[in-house]
């Protein structure tokens, strides 16, 4: 099959925030032995398909074997951002119409897998409540090292807490300015309620400024005073 294009971000910001979370799931893999994790918004619009796309790459150039599945199985494919060229996705699958291997698509990054939502679905509820849906959980986190959930927003339907329920961990994105603190509190308490492991937020759409009043020394090896710095060893 075609691989999918990734869109490569070179922003060295946006890439250094990244990093964090990387290193916060390696911890959590390594002290826990997670491998799935949900991600998903407190409300529509969050940007949570950005942060897991970005999330997903970062980990797989990390080296990690990691595949994105998009959940939403509520939104046209005119809405996705990688399902364009897709021909099947999650939703075939688990009405039986296609193979899993004829639905999970390599991509032009190395390491990161991809599987579409597939055909939209009035109630894909009943399909993530499926065996056969825990079945492919299972297998995923088998086969790979980092297995991520893109899934509607916690308030918007009961996919994502369906999700949540088999997966290791959930994420929660919020977007600054945007996400109203009540909107985040009823996010948590809806997945606090089915027992859901939420291990934190991604906070999304911070500017500049907000960025360096919380991460002060985010380009501290950029700056020019520090460049070109080297270390001589003793001989």
């Amino acid at each position: 099959m075609e691989k999918l294009e990734i869109y490569k971000n070179d922003n060295y910001v946006l890439n250094d925030a990244f990093d964090q979370v990387v290193m916060n799931l390696h911890i959590q893999h390594k002290q826990n032995g997670y491998k799935s994790f949900v991600i998903c918004g407190c409300e529509a619009g969050g940007g949570t398909t950005t942060v897991a796309i970005n999330l997903a790459a970062a980990l797989a150039f990390s080296g990690f074997k990691t595949v994105l599945i998009d959940g939403d199985m509520r939104k046209k494919n005119a809405y996705k951002r990688l399902n364009e060229a897709a021909q099947g996705g999650l939703s075939d699958y688990l009405l039986g119409m296609m193979n899993l291997d004829k639905v999970v698509y390599a991509t032009t990054t190395d390491n990161l897998f991809y599987i579409p939502c597939g055909k939209l679905i009035d109630n894909p509820t009943r399909l993530l409540c499926s065996n056969k849906m825990e079945e492919v959980s299972k297998q995923l986190s088998e086969e790979y090292d980092f297995v991520l959930y893109d899934m509607p927003a916690v308030v918007a339907a009961t996919d994502a807490k369906v999700v949540a329920v088999g997966a290791d961990a959930v994420i929660l994105v919020s977007a600054i300015g945007k996400t109203p603190k009540k909107a985040l509190v009823a996010a948590a308490n809806s997945l606090a309620e089915i027992n859901a492991n939420l291990i934190g937020t991604i906070i999304n759409k911070m500017d500049m400024n907000q960025y360096r009043y919380q991460n002060e020394d985010y380009d501290y090896f950029e700056k020019e005073k520090y460049k070109n710095t080297t270390v001589k060893g003793k001989r």
